[in-house]
């Protein structure tokens, strides 16, 4: 017997506990969701779930087991004994989470029952981002063993960025240590308008593998037996670890320390990409895949390939020179060839390419496959050209978006994805609603699967980090493997039970008996006079914007600010609105609903200003008092501005001036 097998069967610890039989547990305990029971007569207590235990049989290869899916098992659970039958050891793992999770339910007491169950897709994920704020050797093999838990196949590694090249490798050594560490109060702040990057020597005694932070030096890298001993927990876990190195952008980091890489020229519009014709930049980025290619036993590297900006290529006269000799029309086309000849230096090392979806930009190389993060058209447009796609959508998968309303949470990037959100996610729905008719079962098959990412501008703690994935990881594990029909109720009552699993392994998660849910305020349809009305926008700059029927449809906005369906973004300078009521009415009250979110760089107004007109041309201010807006107010909150008026009018102006930023909208109230 091997190691990992071993291994696992240590894993499947001691359950054994006396209870009355009324306490058993079914199949219907388990996330991710079994793919089919049938319950028959009859309780079974296991004692210890272990190798030895001669009333749990393990056929591992049974002739009888016809299923080839990787991790696929069935468990026959009887009142004097368990079978559990699959094709391999991954099987067997997975078929003791099963019965852990059951006997955890039941207080050791299994419902007797025939289980059936198979993975979905290969790909069930979770993206670590170690760059924006470290994660210690440590605290990565507490998520693994929660990842384990629910049956997750893949750890996204995402090792380098603008903030740190977070692995030291023999053939670039400098670099980590020269970019892994920086100014603690600027890293502690990414997002802020004054951030700089500042980067610091590896301070004197560090340890790698670990988190340092002495209030002005904080960062850390991973030696390569740090990796090792990572890759190794992970494969006892029948985890595959995929590596990601960015390229060609988000190395502001990297050219702090390789200026060389920089494209020809004293000035660089864009301060974090690389040169894409230089030798030297596929010379550099060819020796680290190689290293990384030899240290990681993925069959995929993950290159990156996005927000590249293109500036420094159109101003580069290397790169100008390359496009005209090679018939090139598009900067466009030169991140394609660069990524092209990427992919060919990866396939000769036996790896495969991923990358994210603007890979697509400037041509597809021939075998990448894509993760699909801008929504879902990414993905829907590598499908239908045949690439393989694991989708990866920041409308349901970005969890370093709050979970809950964000007055109550810690600071957040962006929107609110609460677990409800994140379960309801199906990626073959989804392909299907964007391509129709064109969406086939052959095309089906290249959604290789699922992945949650969690990146750490605002996470700055490892009890932060696992409280932004847990408990919402477990909608990714569960929508990844199973097909069985989708039953939130079910759902959320298992993931209440697991955080107290995970909070016995010493694992932080969100508690979801604090959860405040859906805004109230957005729900009902508000009193009004705006059925009938049009809201038409004029920018300072002159242009003008038509109906925009968000802002007169009845309702507020949700804690989702990203939700466009509920919220409009405006630019900065002077906005103003003009709503139109189809015909003069009675007004009481007019008002408008909007919310301040700094991290996003949406402020409230520096000024606003009502007025109403019968004729749509001379118009009657209308008094308002200025909020005043509270100091050192929360990262989010939303604001009602308006007053009582007594008069008819049709139409209603709102002039506004934003000198810091934009602002978020909702709702012109009017009744």
């Amino acid at each position: 017997m091997n190691k990992p097998f071993r291994t696992l069967l240590a894993l499947g610890a001691a359950l054994t506990v006396s209870v009355s039989l009324a306490a058993q547990a079914g199949p219907d305990v388990v996330i991710p969701a079994v793919s089919s029971y049938t319950l028959t007569s009859g309780t079974f207590t296991p004692g210890e779930i272990s190798r030895d235990n001669p009333a749990l049989k393990f056929r591992i290869g049974d002739r009888k087991f016809r299923d080839t899916t990787p991790g696929a098992y069935t468990l026959s659970i009887k009142p004097k004994g368990i079978t559990i039958r699959t094709a391999d050891e991954r099987g067997a793992f997975y078929a003791l989470e099963t019965l852990r999770q059951m006997a955890d339910a039941g207080d050791g007491v299994l419902a007797c029952c025939e289980v059936t169950d198979r993975p979905r897709y290969p790909h069930r994920s979770l993206m670590f981002d170690v760059v924006r704020h470290f994660r210690s050797k440590e605290a990565v093999l507490r998520q693994l063993d929660a990842m384990a838990m629910v049956k997750m196949s893949r750890m996204h590694f995402h090792l380098t960025d603008n903030e740190g090249f977070r692995i030291r490798l023999d053939c670039c050594p400098d670099v980590a240590r020269k970019t892994a560490f920086g100014d603690a109060r600027s890293f502690h702040d990414i997002l802020s308008t004054t951030y700089s990057y500042t980067p610091a020597d590896e301070p004197e005694g560090y340890v790698t593998g670990t988190y340092y932070d002495d209030g002005k030096i904080c960062g850390g890298y991973y030696s390569k037996d740090d990796i090792r001993e990572i890759l190794a927990y992970a494969a006892e876990r029948h985890i595959e670890i995929i590596p990601e190195i960015e390229m060609p952008g988000h190395n502001r980091a990297l050219l702090s320390a390789r200026p060389e890489l920089f494209c020809t020229g004293d000035t660089h519009p864009r301060n974090n990409v690389v040169c894409v014709t230089k030798e030297e930049t596929y010379a550099f980025f060819e020796a680290v895949l190689k290293e990384v290619a030899e240290l990681f036993p993925s069959e995929y590297i993950h290159i990156g390939g996005d927000e590249a900006d293109k500036a420094n290529w159109k101003a580069c006269d290397r790169c100008r020179e390359t496009m005209a000799r090679e018939g090139l029309t598009s900067v466009d086309q030169l991140q394609s060839r660069f990524i092209r000849r990427i992919e060919k230096s990866l396939n000769a090392m036996g790896k495969k390419l991923i990358g994210w979806d603007e890979i697509l930009e400037g041509g597809l190389s021939e075998n990448a496959t894509v993760m699909s993060w801008r929504g879902s058209a990414g993905g829907a447009k590598s499908i239908a050209m045949e690439h393989d796609v694991i989708m990866t959508p920041n409308t349901y998968y970005y969890f370093d978006y709050c979970q809950d309303a964000p007055y109550k949470e810690p600071r957040a990037f962006n929107a609110c994805l609460p677990l409800r959100h994140v379960y309801s996610y199906d990626p073959e729905k989804d392909i299907a609603g964007i391509l129709g008719e064109a969406y086939t079962p052959a095309l089906a098959r290249h959604i290789l699967g699922v992945q949650a990412n969690l990146w750490t501008e605002c996470v700055i703690t490892d009890p932060h980090f696992e409280y932004m994935l847990w408990p919402r990881a477990f909608a990714v594990a569960e929508t990844g493997w199973s097909e069985a029909p989708k039953d939130y109720d079910r759902f959320r009552r298992n993931c209440e039970r697991l955080c107290g699993r995970l909070r016995a392994m010493g694992i932080n998660s969100f508690d979801l008996s604090t959860e405040v849910g859906e805004r109230k305020a957005a729900l009902p349809e508000i009193p009004r006079l705006t059925q009938d009305a049009k809201v038409f926008y004029r920018f300072g700059n002159g242009s003008t914007r038509s109906h925009v029927p968000q802002l007169a449809d009845g309702h507020l906005g949700g804690w989702s600010t990203r939700d466009t369906t509920q919220w409009v973004s405006t630019g900065s300078g002077r906005v103003q609105m003009i709503m139109d009521l189809g015909k003069e009415q009675p007004l009481h009250y007019i008002g408008v609903e909007m919310a301040e979110y700094p991290l996003r760089k949406r402020f409230f107004p520096n000024k606003i200003e009502f007025s109403v007109s019968r004729d749509g041309v001379k118009y009657t201010p209308v008094a308002i008092d200025m909020p005043r807006w509270r100091e050192g107010r929360k990262d989010f909150q939303i604001v009602t501005v308006g007053t009582t008026v007594s008069g008819e009018a049709r139409y209603i102006r709102i002039n506004m001036e934003l000198v810091r930023s934009g602002a978020y909208l909702s709702e012109i109230i009017v009744n």
